[in-house]
């Protein structure tokens, strides 16, 4: 099996699993210090990224890859206090297993108090993060859009299962508008579809939510 160094947890990803899941620790519910931890460990995700397709293994940049992107995203990270983290890690403490640390997080995403941190975090990266791309076009900063759906895959997942399993009535039916003028997002929340649209808000809102920034979203950037 390939040996490729661990990378580095990405700032966004961390504040992200906080602000989802809230933050404390998932194990034991203390608040400091806090840590993200990852359900499936370094080596795991680089052993299922390199598994052989009849008999022929992955080209080495591939594998690395697909090994991160395994590793780092939203289901597969979950917040852990120090203490927690260092003995779901540890190898030795062997009552602290990957199903148990899975499991608390599957608990997390079922709580109402999770299901609107999430929507609101589907509509905060719909919406457009100011200042987050920054790649040009011709000179000036564009926004491919690719990033924001990506990142709302898993929290759409998990809030659709709500939505099947219960007990959620709201109308599932959400408008979330891009700050890009000209365009808005359909979002129905009991499927993990999203829908770009260039029809006008007036017409396609009727009888439709359109979701809007918290107050405490604005400020803090979340």
């Amino acid at each position: 099996m390939a040996a490729f160094e661990r990378p580095d947890n990405p700032e966004y990803l961390r504040q992200a699993s906080f602000h989802i899941f809230g933050e404390q620790c998932l194990r034991c519910g203390a608040v400091r210090p806090l840590e993200m931890a990852h359900i499936m460990n370094w080596p795991k995700c680089v052993a299922a990224a390199g598994e052989e397709i009849d008999g022929i293994a992955p080209p080495e940049a591939w594998h690395y890859g697909a090994a991160v992107s395994y590793f780092h995203h939203l289901g597969n990270v979950l917040p852990l206090c120090a203490n927690c983290h260092t003995l779901f890690d540890n190898m030795q403490y062997e009552d602290v297993t990957e199903a148990e640390i899975k499991g608390y997080r599957d608990d997390a995403v079922r709580k109402p108090e999770t299901l609107t941190r999430l929507i609101d975090f589907v509509g905060t990266e719909l919406s457009g993060r100011p200042g987050r791309c920054t790649h040009k076009i011709e000179g000036k900063r564009k926004h491919s859009h690719v990033v924001d759906v990506e990142a709302c895959m898993w929290p759409l997942m998990w809030i659709s299962q709500s939505y099947e399993k219960g007990p959620v009535t709201d109308d599932p039916k959400m408008i979330v508008k891009s700050r890009d003028s000209g365009f808005h997002y359909h979002v129905p929340l009991t499927t993990t579809e999203i829908s770009m649209c260039s029809g006008e808000l007036s017409e396609c809102s009727q009888g439709v939510r359109v979701w809007k920034r918290p107050r405490s979203a604005k400020r803090s950037g979340h």
